[in-house]
């Protein structure tokens, strides 16, 4: 198993004004990055030691997640 530290990544679309969309094929680490953010900004500062944001963001602010999953479809 290899972890790849995209911390960066969500640090730019922090930094940066507007919206993202991810478009990316299946099973190519969506889930995994939105929920990465998810504890970023609830402030979970445990999961971040070692990697690239762990000293580069305020862990003392927290702000309320909202997250949407369309994976059970439209009947």
């Amino acid at each position: 198993m290899v972890y790849v530290d995209k911390t960066r990544y969500a640090l730019d679309f922090h930094k940066k004004p507007g919206s993202v969309f991810f478009s990316r094929p299946r099973r190519f680490g969506k889930n995994l990055f939105v929920d990465t953010l998810k504890e970023i900004f609830e402030g979970n500062e445990a999961l971040f030691r070692d990697l690239y944001i762990h000293d580069k963001w305020n862990w003392q602010k927290k702000c309320p997640v909202i997250k949407i999953d369309f994976a059970g479809g439209v009947v």
